[in-house]
């Protein structure tokens, strides 16, 4: 059996990555419409595995046939498939592989918040220096036919949050041939990537009844989060309208509500069909989102009453 020795080739890889021109190569691949963000994206291939990457993002193909660059505005992706037997679902193996990556070129590299995602995945969010620059981003790690299939972005200047949909968005597109793993069942041709979070088991309906900071840490699944979203939505509107009736602000009122339901179908557009999908590395950005997005709506409010006494 061969050792896990990914770990060396996504350094090796690293340092190629962070050297190469942002040179854009011609692909004839077609082009899909990206709903939520209104991008188009490109197909790509890495080793027969499928999936889309923003047309935006420059891309570069490696030296071997099995890696790709791309190149969004604040940072870079490594697409890298690996030809191992180890699993990525194995303690032993995510053990040897981080292990391998701290002891290469990328310094004070930190991964947190380890999670399994679907049946042949598992994820975290990392940070590291490489050639004097911070990165912070994420990392999957999915077992394909014939080895692992890895994806590693990191951006600089903390600023992977704006980036984190499409990083999501692309290990969803994902199609690719799984491992056999019982040789009583037919192995699939080609299947798509799990979400990024984990089917949840049934439980109560999420049902908030206020947007205070324990209600909205709360959350536990898409779905969750798209009604915390409502709720904040709704809860901003009803405030706005007692504290604006009957001053020139209440005749704003419904031009309001169209927008911020637009808003809310975006969200609807990007997550919807996750919502009884676990949330795992991305809950503490879409916590931080939905307080942050309670606490701009409110601090609107306070500042036009000042405006109208």
């Amino acid at each position: 059996m061969k050792k896990i020795l990914l770990l060396g080739i996504a350094v090796c890889t690293f340092t190629t990555l962070s050297a190469c021109s942002n040179e854009t190569k011609t692909s004839t691949n077609s082009e899909n419409k990206h709903a939520a963000k209104t991008e188009y994206t490109i197909n790509y291939s890495v080793n027969g595995s499928t999936f889309n990457v923003p047309e935006s993002w420059s891309e570069k193909d490696g030296k071997d046939g099995n890696t790709k660059y791309f190149y969004p505005k604040d940072g870079m992706l490594l697409v890298l498939f690996s030809e191992v037997s180890p699993s990525i679902r194995s303690e032993n193996a995510r053990t040897e592989y981080l292990s391998g990556i701290k002891k290469g070129s990328l310094k004070n590299f930190t991964e947190k918040d380890g999670q399994e995602i679907g049946d042949d995945a598992y994820g975290w969010n990392v940070s590291y220096e490489l050639n004097e620059a911070s990165y912070n981003g994420a990392m999957i790690v999915v077992n394909v036919k014939g080895g692992i299939l890895q994806f590693i972005m990191g951006t600089t200047d903390q600023t992977f949050e704006t980036y984190r949909d499409a990083f999501n968005a692309i290990y969803q597109s994902l199609k690719y041939s799984p491992r056999s793993t019982d040789t009583s069942q037919p192995e699939a041709s080609s299947q798509p990537a799990a979400s990024t979070e984990q089917s949840k088991p049934e439980k109560a309906t999420f049902s908030p009844t206020d947007t205070f900071d324990a209600t909205i840490e709360a959350i536990s699944t898409y779905g969750d989060y798209l009604t915390m979203t409502q709720k904040i939505i709704d809860e901003y509107l009803v405030n706005y309208e007692n504290a604006f009736r009957g001053t020139y602000l209440e005749s704003s009122l419904s031009e309001q509500r169209s927008e911020y339901a637009a808003a809310f179908d975006e969200q609807k557009k990007l997550y919807g069909n996750m919502t009884k999908q676990k949330l795992s590395i991305t809950k503490s950005s879409l916590v931080d989102y939905l307080k942050t997005y309670r606490d701009t709506l409110n601090d609107y409010i306070n500042r036009m009453k000042a405006l109208v006494q």
